[in-house]
């Protein structure tokens, strides 16, 4: 895994995923539902193991996940939504923990059921299978565990369609990638390269990682100094 490091300037900082919520909220039509659905891809994850971690069935957990969202869908909740109270983690979760509150095990997956518009939850069997309770956190730490490594996993893909639509496929895959691990030497004999060449790559890659991990949280965060925040607390989480 490329390394990460603390956020030191708001250069990077936008609202991607803020502008997406908004759109949930008060999009219209095909427009909207396109917006939630996306959402949904990006976090049904840390809410499905937190369902996990309170103690549901994996079928609970995944009724539960997708007629949250779902219920965010009908009931327009994200319309009255602020960027600037803070992370959307934070708001997520708790409207989370609020709409399993209000439902009974299966009064949720009922709702499915109901005539309200679905979300495309297209969730390979094998992933939900990889995701499981740890007796070692709280669900809420669980949940936040999962967030940092989904963020992970989004800044390593970016990077990776990044040299693979520059032709560097290779590069990255042997210098930082998959098969990274050999020394700059083996590395540059199997690119036809130098190890300068390699070590220069290897440092504007860790450095373009930083960046695109750094993008991907202040997507999710209502300014600059929270962004740091969460890089400092993503860092905690992994190290943990």
């Amino acid at each position: 895994m490329l390394p990460v490091s603390q956020i030191t300037n708001d250069r990077h900082f936008h609202t991607t995923l803020w502008s997406m919520v908004l759109q949930a909220g008060g999009g219209e039509g095909a427009r909207k539902h396109a917006a939630l659905d996306e959402l949904c891809r990006l976090y049904w994850k840390p809410l499905f193991v937190y369902c996990l971690n309170k103690g549901r069935k994996v079928e609970d957990a995944e009724d539960l996940t997708q007629a949250f969202f779902e219920h965010l869908l009908a009931r327009d909740t994200l319309r009255v939504v602020d960027p600037a109270r803070g992370r959307f983690r934070g708001f997520l979760l708790t409207s989370f923990k609020h709409f399993i509150s209000d439902q009974g095990d299966r009064a949720s997956a009922a709702r499915r059921g109901s005539g309200a518009v679905h979300l495309s939850f297209d969730i390979d069997f094998a992933e939900i299978n990889a995701l499981s309770p740890s007796m070692e956190l709280t669900p809420e730490q669980a949940f936040d565990r999962q967030w940092a490594f989904d963020l992970i996993d989004r800044a390593t893909a970016s990077l990776r369609s990044e040299y693979q639509a520059a032709g560097k496929e290779q590069w990255y895959e042997l210098a930082v990638g998959s098969q990274a691990g050999a020394s700059y030497a083996e590395v540059a004999a199997e690119l036809g390269s130098t190890e300068e060449a390699v070590k220069s790559f290897v440092k504007r890659a860790r450095r373009r990682f930083r960046e695109t991990l750094e993008r991907e949280i202040a997507d999710t965060v209502g300014s600059p100094d929270e962004a740091a925040e969460e890089m400092v607390y993503l860092i905690e989480l992994l190290q943990a």
